[in-house]
């Protein structure tokens, strides 16, 4: 009978006092707004894949040919794979 009401009592507390400061959590983790995107890079550049070995290189300094994008002048001549 005495564990019976030691179970009624942890129980009590628990729904008396764990239970609304866990709503609390969850209610102040809502409300926050999610972060804004990061601001994209002035400094990026489109990269190109290489045809021949799949290379991703800045679309600057790729070499083009045959309507395909190269790393190298070798890949170029050897054309895509």
């Amino acid at each position: 009978m005495m564990r019976l009401l030691l179970w009624g009592l942890v129980i009590w507390l628990a729904m008396k006092y764990l239970l609304p400061a866990l709503g609390r959590l969850g209610a102040s983790a809502s409300a926050t707004p999610p972060p804004p995107p990061p601001a994209a890079d002035p400094g990026a550049q489109e990269t190109v894949r290489c045809a021949h070995c799949g290379l991703f290189v800045p679309k600057t300094e790729a070499l083009s040919g045959g309507g395909a994008f190269f790393c190298s002048d070798s890949h170029r001549r050897a054309g895509p794979r």
